[in-house]
C-alpha cells in the first residue's frame, strides 16, 4: 500500500467485567481493520485477500452498514447525520470495524471516526448490532475532553443489546481515544447512577498489506465466527450464574432503513 494511506489493521484485546449482580468477566485477542472511506477502491485493488463489495476471503461491503441499502456508506453515514442536525463535510471518515471473513461478518460495535480537514476529531457514531439482526446508532457529539486525546461521551441506554440486561434506567459513558498508533475505546455502564458493567477495547495499528492481513488470518481464523460463539457462550455462563433475564423490546428507530 502506499505511503499515504490511512487504512490499518487493529491487533489487540476486548474485555468485558460485569460486577453486579454477579461478577463475570473475559478477555481475548481480536483483530479490527480501520478503514479510511475514501481507500476502499484502492484497498480493492492493491491487498490481495480483501475485497470491496465482491467475493473475497476479507472483505468490506456497504449493506453490511446504516442499513441494507446499496449506497456506499459514506453517503449512507451523510444522510443519517442530516437526520440528525450535522453534517459531515469534505474531512475524512475512518470506520473502525470487524470484515467480513470467508462471507460470514458480525460486530457487536463499529466506530465511524469523523476527522474535520485537519484531521482532527469532530464526533464519532458508535454503530451498535445485536444478534437479532437489529441495529442503532449514538452519536457521541458532545464529548469532555479529558487528559491526552481522550474524549468522553454520556448517553442513555436506548438500544436492546443483551438478555441479561434492561434498558430502563441503564446509561452509557463512552471514553473515545480516536485513532493513532493506539485506539482505546471503553464504555462504563450504569443503572440508576451506580456502574455494574465495563467494557475495553485496546488495539494497536499496524499497516494494513497483504502479508499483515494473512498473517492475521492465520492467527485469528473465522473472527467473526468467533465472535458470535463467544458471545454464546458468555451468555450460556451467565444463565447458569442465573442472572436475571430480560424479555427482547422491539427495537427503538434513528432513521436507519435501507438507502
Amino acid at each position: 500500500m502506499s505511503a499515504l494511506s490511512r487504512s490499518a489493521l487493529c491487533v489487540g484485546t476486548v474485555r468485558h467485567r460485569r460486577f453486579a449482580p454477579t461478577r463475570n468477566a473475559f478477555k481475548y485477542r481480536v483483530y479490527q481493520l480501520l478503514l479510511d472511506l475514501d481507500e476502499l477502491p484502492t484497498l480493492d485493488r492493491e491487498v490481495r485477500l480483501f475485497g470491496y463489495n465482491r467475493p473475497s476471503v476479507v472483505g468490506f461491503r456497504d449493506v453490511d452498514h446504516l442499513g441494507s441499502g446499496q449506497a456506499p456508506v459514506r453517503d449512507k453515514l451523510a444522510s443519517w447525520l442530516e437526520g440528525h442536525g450535522k453534517q459531515l463535510g469534505e474531512g475524512r471518515v475512518l470506520l473502525l470495524t470487524n470484515p467480513r471473513v470467508f462471507g460470514y461478518v458480525f460486530n457487536p460495535v463499529s466506530y465511524f471516526f469523523c476527522l474535520d480537514k485537519t484531521g482532527e476529531l469532530r464526533f464519532t457514531v458508535a454503530e451498535v448490532c445485536n444478534t437479532f439482526g437489529e441495529t442503532y446508532c449514538y452519536l457521541l457529539d458532545d464529548g469532555e475532553q479529558l487528559g491526552g486525546r481522550a474524549v468522553r461521551s454520556k448517553r442513555e441506554k436506548r438500544f436492546h443489546v443483551s438478555p441479561f440486561m434492561k434498558i430502563e434506567g441503564l446509561s452509557y459513558e463512552w471514553i473515545v481515544t480516536p485513532p493513532g498508533p493506539h485506539i482505546t475505546v471503553h464504555i462504563d455502564e450504569f443503572d440508576d447512577g451506580e456502574k455494574f458493567f465495563d467494557a475495553t477495547l485496546n488495539l494497536k495499528q499496524t499497516p494494513l498489506t497483504s502479508g499483515s492481513l494473512a498473517r492475521a488470518l492465520i492467527r485469528y481464523p473465522h473472527l467473526t465466527a468467533r465472535t458470535v460463539a463467544l458471545i454464546h457462550w458468555q451468555a450460556t455462563k451467565l444463565w447458569l450464574k442465573r442472572v436475571p433475564f430480560f424479555h427482547k423490546p422491539e427495537p427503538p428507530s434513528n432513521g436507519l432503513e435501507a438507502r
